[in-house]
């Protein structure tokens, strides 16, 4: 149950990231979504939880993968992407020119080591619909690595949203997008160990710090608890190595769950742990 969970959620998060993707290329504007939250407890289309004051819920609405992908990337007035052939574009969508840069690397799944394979300068008008075309190289088989594409401005703007990405180089990014060129049951996916562990302590601003380990890449990272709150990033590709991501608490101090609860129902999967069909049981 736990796996079929896992991919409904990472099946809903890339179906809309894919469809999405496809209507900016073609300036189809005012996307809406169907549909934001969840109205009962179920796994439906939503891309935020049903949340109410009962066992297990988080009030607000625990955020699914989705979510996360639509303030990263999907949704973000500039941001990259390409297809499988290496064809790619940049938007802007914003109501304010675009100066920046665009970097396009690759990850590569047996070692995490990263590459550059394309770095765009761009001065861009205001959009809607502002878009250039590039083409990057893919010579490695498909499901060996994935694509990384990050933009930046040359200097922030005060109404800039960062993205908090966990993968990105750069505090002040605008869009970090992590995307595939095969099929999840496609990626060549080594068997990585990724560990948890959360600080003893909140910071200053009440969010609390987890520190992320891994021997291997891992894709799909996903945190999960039962304390009130989201992370500062979620569902995303990780190297060998270490890394921090926030838990940032919904509502009052008064009405949070403990650090004890967040470190006690802390859940983290991956792709790989679920890319084999699950053992069938005989009765």
């Amino acid at each position: 149950f736990q796996q079929q969970l896992y991919q409904c959620m990472l099946s809903q998060t890339l179906i809309l990231k894919s469809d999405i993707e496809t209507r900016r290329s073609y300036n189809q504007f005012g996307t809406l979504v169907w549909q934001l939250n969840e109205i009962w407890p179920t796994g439906g289309w939503g891309s935020v939880e049903y949340g109410s004051p009962v066992k297990g819920q988080v009030l607000g609405g625990r955020w699914k993968p989705l979510h996360y992908l639509y303030r990263r990337s999907i949704f973000s007035d500039v941001m990259a992407t390409c297809g499988a052939n290496g064809t790619c574009y940049v938007k802007n969508d914003g109501a304010v020119p675009f100066e920046g840069q665009c970097n396009v690397s690759t990850l590569r799944f047996v070692d995490g080591q990263r590459q550059l394979v394309k770095s765009l300068d761009l001065k861009m008008p205001p959009g809607p619909g502002t878009k250039q075309i590039f083409q990057v190289k893919l010579d490695a088989h498909p499901g060996s690595f994935m694509l990384l594409s990050e933009c930046l401005r040359s200097s922030s703007r005060k109404y800039d949203l960062q993205t908090g990405a966990f993968g990105a180089l750069h505090a002040n990014s605008v869009s970090f997008n992590e995307i595939l060129v095969a099929a999840p049951f496609q990626l060549d996916l080594p068997a990585a160990k990724v560990s948890a562990t959360v600080a003893a302590e909140p910071n200053a601003d009440g969010s609390v710090d987890i520190e992320l380990s891994t021997d291997k890449t891992a894709v799909y990272v996903t945190l999960t608890t039962l304390a009130h709150g989201r992370f500062s990033d979620n569902a995303f590709a990780m190297p060998p190595g270490r890394g921090t991501v926030k838990f940032i608490p919904f509502g009052s101090s008064s009405h949070l769950n403990s650090i004890d609860l967040l470190r006690r129902s802390l859940r983290v999967e991956h792709l790989e742990m679920y890319q084999q069909p699950p053992a069938v049981i005989s009765i």
